[in-house]
């Protein structure tokens, strides 16, 4: 499940995502994604990982769909969670964002989002 966080604003979008990972879960991010793009130029994005109890094959899928549909547009995201399958899961996704992806475990959140909210 996706929840959508108050630091959402302009081109930056910050959610949190916990629960099991569906696919219809993409679908409304993928909305909220392309209105916001067709707005800003650029994208960033504050991803809060909490106690995911699993991602679906089509969910998966998805969030891959999602990365490559909007490749060009994201400038930067802050991804925060657990050290382990959170961060590896981050350091995979990097060679496919031309922008900067940054995995900050859960005690570093403020610095997250001192990072993402940056104007550089």
């Amino acid at each position: 499940m996706f929840e959508m966080l108050d630091m959402t604003k302009d081109n930056l979008l910050a959610f949190k995502v916990k629960g099991e990972i569906r696919k219809e879960d993409y679908d409304k991010i993928n909305d909220i994604l392309e209105k916001t793009g067709k707005e800003h130029e650029k994208l960033k994005l504050f991803i809060d990982m909490e106690s995911i109890e699993g991602i679906k094959p089509a969910a998966l899928w998805e969030d891959f769909k999602t990365y490559f549909r909007h490749i060009g547009k994201i400038r930067r995201i802050a991804v925060v969670g657990e050290s382990g399958i959170t961060k590896t899961l981050t350091q995979m996704a990097n060679p496919f964002i031309r922008g900067k992806v940054k995995f900050f475990p859960r005690e570093e959140a403020v610095p997250a989002r001192e990072w993402i909210t940056r104007d550089d």
